[in-house]
């Protein structure tokens, strides 16, 4: 066996393991950087909104197009962070380069909606499908469905200063909650950039959806003692 094969192959082999222990560590949720807390109830809409803006770790942010003629939306996936486990601001922080379409677009228009749903938990390192959300079988479960909690936030979306307190907690919080981030090339230029909301759109149960005062999700508490089963 030639060198160069020699190590491919040994390179493979301990991707390979590597990969085994990472899979298994995950399903153990030892590897876990967060727990999920428990689902406030349907009744308490703010907190239920807080919960997932802390819970859930990806959602579609949409823009105004930069690239496309007329005034067209963009949407995007992007991984985000509310703050550390233990630390919800409510205030959704984002990891991103100019080098994106979507950060190119808020150059011209800041103006963005950032799009939730429920169903999107199992992602979460931990966290659980819910029935309703899920399209097994005869649960009668989808994403569409009412009680699948889904949220938009619209407002505007601003860089974070560099070298200011918050951009320091939004960093570590990403690189906690996110670990591959750390590893990202730094030639793309990173930023920070947060969602300053300026409306809250909630459907938590049938009857259409609920408008939230912004003050009012602010206000919520979410309790960090238990988690989700």
């Amino acid at each position: 066996m030639s060198n160069s094969l020699f190590v491919r192959v040994s390179l493979a082999w301990v991707f390979l393991v590597t990969y085994t222990i990472a899979i298994a560590a995950d399903e153990n949720g030892s590897d876990c950087p967060c727990q999920v807390p428990d689902r406030p109830s349907l009744w308490e809409k703010e907190a239920l909104a807080r919960w997932m803006v802390h819970s859930l770790d990806w959602g579609v942010l949409t823009t105004i197009s930069s690239r496309l003629p007329g005034v067209k939306p963009f949407g995007n996936v992007y991984s985000f962070v509310d703050g550390q486990c233990s630390n919800s601001t409510g205030t959704p922080y984002f990891y991103g380069t100019y080098l994106d379409q979507s950060f190119q677009d808020i150059r011209e228009n800041p103006s963005v909606s950032l799009t939730l749903s429920e169903a999107s938990l199992p992602s979460v390192c931990g966290g659980k499908a819910s029935k309703s959300c899920s399209i097994t079988g005869s649960n009668l479960g989808d994403p569409e469905n009412p009680v699948c909690a889904r949220l938009t936030l619209t407002g505007t979306l601003e860089q974070v200063p560099f070298e200011s307190e918050e951009y320091a907690m939004a960093q570590q919080a990403f690189f906690e909650r996110h670990p591959q981030m750390d590893y990202w090339p730094q030639d793309h230029h990173w930023i920070i950039a947060k969602l300053e909301i300026a409306d809250i759109w909630l459907i938590n149960y049938f009857g259409g959806a609920k408008i939230l005062p912004v003050d009012a999700y602010y206000g919520a508490k979410l309790e960090f003692g238990s988690v989700q089963d």
